[in-house]
């Protein structure tokens, strides 16, 4: 059969294969197959056509087991058995491989994990610094397949990663979803001395305007201050600063 012939057909050669009526592809399809032609086709086949998969289903179900069970093998052996580059073939620049469910064994270090932490907060979802701390936690860490690098190289802390990616910018009490167990007194006084001084840069004259039970709960410091000091954001406020401020100069204070 020449290569011609292979071209025109070799989408139906694949759904008689699916079908039973055949066995294999014809002897020769895959040696003769320049540039993979025939084999981004009939990938492209089998997620467009056969599988009407999105984007998510590929994530989820595009792996090595997957491709022989649709008598792939062949067209998978061409890749060096590699799910992800016979994907990317077909699909240039769709998805990372680390977007997959299951990715390669061994792919990941350290530096991959890192870059797969930053492309996903910069360039995939595009996230500001507030969004970064309102959903940044181990259940997004989960839900971008980044689980695995976070638990082999930073010790399962979704701080440690985002911190040695983009090292001291963030503190950890600043994220709406910080480790169990994590707040203590101290770090709560640390929290909201650092929130005063480095991060707002207060001065008296705005701090005493501002000062407030919202504006604790703004700054994400309303567990420490319920937990150690009974919501009551005066008292936390004078263990930082004893003495110095009087409830009535606080005009959030009732």
């Amino acid at each position: 059969m020449s290569g011609k012939m292979i071209t025109i057909k070799i989408e139906d050669i694949y759904q008689e294969i699916l079908d039973g009526k055949r066995k294999k592809f014809p002897s020769g399809t895959w040696s003769e197959d320049v540039n993979n032609e025939l084999a981004k086709r009939i990938t492209r086949y089998l997620i467009e056509s056969i599988l009407l998969w999105d984007i998510q289903d590929i994530c989820k179900n595009w792996n090595e087991k997957f491709i022989k069970k649709m008598r792939l093998k062949t067209v998978l052996a061409k890749y060096h058995s590699s799910p992800y580059k016979m994907l990317a073939d077909a699909y240039p620049g769709l998805l990372k491989e680390w977007e997959l469910k299951m990715a390669p064994l061994n792919f990941w270090t350290r530096e991959k994990g890192l870059e797969a932490l930053k492309w996903t907060i910069e360039e995939k979802e595009q996230l500001t610094e507030k969004e970064i701390l309102e959903v940044y936690s181990i259940k997004w860490i989960v839900e971008h397949k980044l689980a695995s690098p976070c638990h082999m190289f930073f010790k399962g802390s979704p701080y440690m990663m985002i911190n040695s990616l983009y090292l001291g910018k963030f503190k950890e009490w600043q994220f709406q979803c910080v480790p169990k167990h994590f707040w203590t007194k101290e770090k709560g006084l640390e929290a909201l001395k650092w929130t005063i001084e480095e991060k707002e840069q207060l001065s008296e004259e705005q701090l005493l305007q501002i000062y407030s039970q919202s504006w604790i709960k703004e700054k994400s410091l309303f567990v420490p201050c319920r937990k150690f000091w009974r919501s009551n954001h005066y008292a936390m406020l004078n263990d930082i600063y004893p003495n110095r401020f009087s409830k009535n100069m606080l005009k959030g204070y009732k």
